[in-house]
Parts: structure tokens; C-alpha cells; sequence
């Protein structure tokens, strides 16, 4: 029993077959290392229980994370959380330091941010020995990605006045996107294009 659930979103290395970043970098949106562990704070606690067999003795473990968080670092980004596991009457408490894969995504102007491994010992008392079962991985826990808006709404409509007189409309938007990891941030850049809209009027009716 866990409490996210959703879909796998695209590689970080796809995202290279839509733009690369440092080409077109007229605005830059920055999502904070911090924003992201605020998000962590209004999840509130995240836990999860399971089963497990062993030596055909069967029973159930708990887990829960202290303090999860995501550390951005140029190029790359980790999941570090401390887990309290408990089996039965035993207990014990480790450190976990996983793996973020974050990507923009032009078709949804999405920034993906998804745990994709987060591993920790899974033990239990046996006969007064404590034995390594396995290792669980908490990607499953968090199936659905988290998700920013993307700079590709930010466009904007101006009229100028010309010389003569007559309006002219120019709409400036976004375009050609990328993504970088950088220190405690991500940053997703663009391009703008400037384009002359033309209004035409709409006829009077006859009466």
C-alpha cells in the first residue's frame, strides 16, 4: 500500500530530440532546488506497507520517509531521504540517495521531475540474526511524476503607434525550449519570435 500513484514519464535523453539548451536563451525560467522540497512539505508523510516471505515464514514491513528531499547538482539530480523500516517488533532506520531524471516536454510545456531509483535494505530478525532480504526500490511509490509549467505560455500581444497614424499589433512568444541542470536549480530556456498580427475588421452588418 503507497500513496502516489500514476505514469513514467520520458528520459531526460529524449528530450534532446526536441532542442538543446544554450542555443536560444531570451528568457529563462529557474525552478528552485528549494520549491521542490516545499513541495515534499505539503505532501506531508509518505509511507508505504508490504509483504514479505522468507523461509516460509510470511509477515508484513512498514516504511517511512524522514525528510525526503531532491538535490540539484550540474548535470545531475538525487533523491535523499532517511527511511524508518519496521518488521514485526524490529526496527531499524537507513539512508537512501537515489536517482531524479527531469525533463521539459514541448508537446505539454511540462517540466517532468520523477524518481526513477530510490533503494533501501530491506532486513528482518531471524533467529536472533538480522538477515538482508532484499532491496526495495521506492520508484514504485512514485509512479507519477511531478510536474512545473514551462515557459511556452508566456507570450505577449503589444500595439505600437506608427508615424501615420495606424495601429500595428506585434504578438511576442516562446519558442525552441531546453532544459539544464544546474546548481540547487533548473532552467529551461527559449527563444522569442517577434510576428505582426494583422487585425482585420469586422464588416457592419446591414440592417
Amino acid at each position: 500500500m503507497v500513496i502516489i500513484r500514476g505514469k513514467v514519464l520520458i528520459s531526460i535523453f529524449m528530450l534532446h530530440a526536441f532542442c538543446s539548451y544554450g542555443q536560444n536563451q531570451d528568457i529563462i525560467v529557474a525552478l528552485k532546488e528549494s520549491a521542490l522540497n516545499k513541495m515534499f512539505a505539503a505532501i506531508g508523510e509518505i509511507k508505504g506497507t508490504s509483504v514479505y516471505s522468507f523461509m516460509f515464514v510470511e509477515g508484513t514491513y512498514n516504511w517511512t520517509l524522514i525528510k525526503p528531499q531532491i538535490k540539484l547538482h550540474p548535470n545531475k539530480a538525487n533523491f535523499e531521504t532517511d527511511v524508518k523500516v519496521t518488521v514485526g517488533k524490529f526496527d531499524y532506520t537507513t539512508k537512501v540517495n537515489g536517482i531524479v531524471e527531469i525533463c521539459y516536454e514541448p508537446t505539454t510545456n511540462l517540466i517532468y521531475v520523477e524518481i526513477t531509483e530510490a533503494l533501501f535494505p530491506l532486513n528482518i530478525m531471524f533467529m536472533g540474526k538480522q538477515r538482508h532480504l532484499w532491496d526495495v526500490n521506492l520508484k514504485s511509490s512514485f509512479e507519477t511524476p511531478f510536474t512545473f509549467e514551462g515557459p511556452l505560455t508566456m507570450g505577449t500581444e503589444m500595439v505600437f503607434a506608427m508615424p501615420d497614424g495606424t495601429p500595428k499589433t506585434i504578438y511576442c512568444h516562446p519558442i525552441n525550449c531546453g532544459v539544464k541542470i544546474a546548481e540547487k536549480q533548473i532552467i529551461v530556456s527559449a527563444e522569442t519570435e517577434f510576428v505582426e498580427r494583422i487585425i482585420t475588421p469586422i464588416p457592419a452588418s446591414k440592417k
